[in-house]
């Protein structure tokens, strides 16, 4: 996605929402050279992966309740004055037999597409949400953690076309393949681990061997996660709180010895950690663990942008033809 346009681009309201498989999450931001700054960030946790795992499609109750949220995040992106709001959708989309009726109501009720994206392109636009456009010399990564599935992209240099891998599984499916348990036992977190590393190690090699890349994590795991991570590390290490915004691997094994202990609704109180993510942090972990370690990662950086900041981006730069600008340019699987 090219960034030279960037500075062109005069400062306006823009908003996306993404259909995700835990949440439907909208953001509304101001667009400028910097990239999008948040007006409104705020999400409705409706677990569509969970009913497209159980049911093979979206039935018309869950429909009817993605689209009422479409249509009130419609309705309060305008109120902050955006030109316009993107829908799109990423896993739970992709994997149900009913897609093309989803689409097709939404379309009908709200007068808007619901864009189903490709994992590629959902890391492509997710790149560009963290990077605000704009990418440095040094190599980096860029992790998504979702309850369906993962993606990881990255690039070597400004110039690089980007690598992207992807995972079939994310924190809620992991969990709900290998825990019954509330706090999960060892026997579950480590078949967790094991299962990450075992996955994580399909993903390909990055191209700069000796030289570890800035990697940063989106999404709710990872958000969720450094909660549990920042709270007893500022316990144990006056200070540690300035590092607030980010997970470090030899943190990971405390964090295993927290979640082994503390059921999900603990979680909730101690942490504030949100209730549906609780119950799934096992596996994130897991997962963000193994990916670190595959990477040679010793820290990441947790980011507040994402794939809704990378949409208001594109849009702003392409209008109705963004998406045609993300063919050329996914990247590799």
């Amino acid at each position: 996605m090219a960034s030279s346009k960037r500075s062109a681009i005069r400062p306006r309201v823009g908003a996306a929402v993404d259909v995700g498989s835990n949440s439907i999450h909208l953001v509304v931001g101001l667009v400028g050279p910097r990239g999008v700054q948040p007006l409104v960030d705020e999400s409705e946790l409706l677990g569509l992966g969970d009913v497209v795992d159980r049911e093979g499609m979206i039935p018309d109750d869950s429909c009817g309740a993605m689209i009422g949220t479409l249509e009130r995040y419609a309705a309060t992106s305008a109120g902050y004055g955006a030109e316009s709001v993107t829908f799109v959708a990423t896993e739970p989309l992709r994997r149900a037999t009913n897609q093309a009726e989803v689409v097709g109501a939404v379309l009908d009720a709200t007068g808007r597409p619901l864009h189903i994206l490709s994992h590629e392109a959902e890391a492509q636009l997710t790149l560009l949400g963290v990077t605000g456009g704009v990418r440095g010399p040094s190599p980096l990564m860029v992790v998504d953690i979702g309850g369906g599935s993962t993606e990881v992209i990255s690039v070597d240099d400004r110039s690089a076309q980007p690598v992207v891998g992807v995972l079939p599984t994310g924190s809620s499916r992991l969990t709900k393949a290998l825990v019954e348990h509330d706090p999960p036992t060892w026997f579950e977190i480590n078949a967790l681990r094991a299962e990450s590393r075992r996955l994580v190690g399909l993903l390909p090699g990055f191209r700069s061997p000796g030289s570890p890349p800035r990697c940063l994590m989106v999404g709710g795991t990872a958000s969720n996660l450094v909660k549990l991570l920042r709270a007893p590390a500022a316990e144990a290490r006056p200070g540690a709180a300035g590092d607030a915004r980010s997970i470090d691997l030899a943190e990971l094994a405390a964090c295993f010895d927290l979640l082994a202990r503390e059921q999900a609704d603990a979680l909730v109180i101690r942490y504030a950690v949100n209730r549906r993510r609780a119950g799934q942090l096992t596996a994130g972990a897991a997962l963000v663990e193994a990916l670190m370690t595959r990477y040679g990662v010793p820290r990441a950086e947790v980011s507040d942008a994402s794939l809704r900041e990378g949409v208001i981006l594109a849009v702003a730069e392409a209008g109705g033809e963004w998406p045609a600008m993300l063919g050329g340019s996914a990247g590799r699987r």
